[in-house]
């Protein structure tokens, strides 16, 4: 399958074929001509059951498309809230900004420019607040 037709499947929910053709061989890191992951497809639409078997598959989570986000920060410009939860709790980097900007900038500018309320960006806030605290204890 190319990566358009699975980014079809992401987009209608058709969890049920996605895991066959991933069984059937599909990579779990196909992407396309820009580097978009399928994880990445899977993070605009907010799909986290689709996000979960695609990490269950091995994708890999900090995998940065040409443009330099990653699943993580094309999660937070959409305020896919249970999505970046997913992303965080399975290990992705916090460091998922695409311009090496500081986090609040970052999040500043996600809050300004995309279709993140400021309400969620601040929710943001506290999950990669919280993530990064609990990275630290284990870290410790």
């Amino acid at each position: 399958m190319t990566f358009d037709e699975v980014d079809k499947l992401i987009k209608k929910g058709e969890i049920i074929r996605l895991r066959r053709e991933l069984e059937d061989g599909l990579s779990p890191n196909l992407c396309n001509k820009y580097s978009w992951t399928l994880l990445m497809a899977a993070a605009l639409v907010g799909n986290t059951s689709i996000g979960r078997l695609l990490i269950e598959k091995g994708a890999d989570l900090d995998s940065r498309n040409k443009f330099r986000d990653t699943a993580l920060s094309l999660a937070s410009h959409t305020g896919h809230l249970s999505f970046i939860r997913l992303l965080l709790t399975s290990g992705a980097s916090l460091d998922c900004y695409p311009f090496g900007d500081s986090f609040e900038s970052w999040l500043s500018w996600v809050a300004k420019y995309t279709r993140c309320s400021p309400e969620q960006a601040e929710r943001i806030r506290r999950l990669f607040d919280t993530e990064r605290n609990l990275r630290a204890l284990h870290h410790g």
